[in-house]
């Protein structure tokens, strides 16, 4: 059985994203797996202040939100899924800021297996512009292994890919953990 931790960074309950996040969920439960699913829009994280004082006090961020115990779950995890919608081009703001908030920590990173969720509103071309912060991000691990990947694309409305072959592949990229 191993730790699975879920980060979902979509800012819509019902979008695409978090609903693939739930589907890898259920199909990492359905084989064993211990799974924490993180909606990041759900809880208070403020943004990195670049102020440095956690690289001077042991890792410890000044900011008293609920990235401790984000960073707490993160250390836990065997496995990271890392969920994003595409914005222009991009990965969400509250993904961004999630990583940018991992930084008390960036040199203590872990081995971790890593999964994507992403969805568009357009093509695999937007998905693939949009990876250098979730793969610059993934780099800064000590060790690490891309274990799967789930594109979801032209998907612009919320809710689409519960009708599309994707759908499966999600719950099927959990149980295959």
């Amino acid at each position: 059985m191993k730790n699975v931790l879920i980060i979902s960074s979509s800012p819509r309950k019902k979008g695409n994203s978090q609903i693939l996040c739930e589907q890898f969920k259920k199909g990492a439960e359905a084989k064993g797996h211990q799974v924490t699913l993180v909606r990041l829009m759900d809880l208070d994280i403020g943004f990195c202040r670049a102020c440095d004082a956690c690289m001077k006090n042991g890792g410890q961020c000044i900011l008293k939100d609920d990235m401790k115990e984000v960073l707490e779950l993160y250390k836990k995890a065997e496995v990271l899924v890392l969920a994003t919608p595409v914005y222009f081009y991009g990965i969400s703001a509250q993904m961004k800021t999630f990583i940018d908030r991992t930084y008390p920590i960036w040199q203590n990173l872990g081995k971790k297996d890593v999964y994507y969720i992403v969805s568009a509103g357009l093509g695999k071309e937007i998905v693939e512009r949009s990876l250098g912060d979730l793969d610059g991000f993934v780099e800064h691990l000590e060790e690490y292994r891309i274990a799967g990947r789930v594109y979801a694309t032209n998907v612009m409305d919320a809710g689409l890919v519960a009708d599309q072959a994707v759908f499966r592949e999600a719950y099927n990229m959990g149980y295959s953990i």
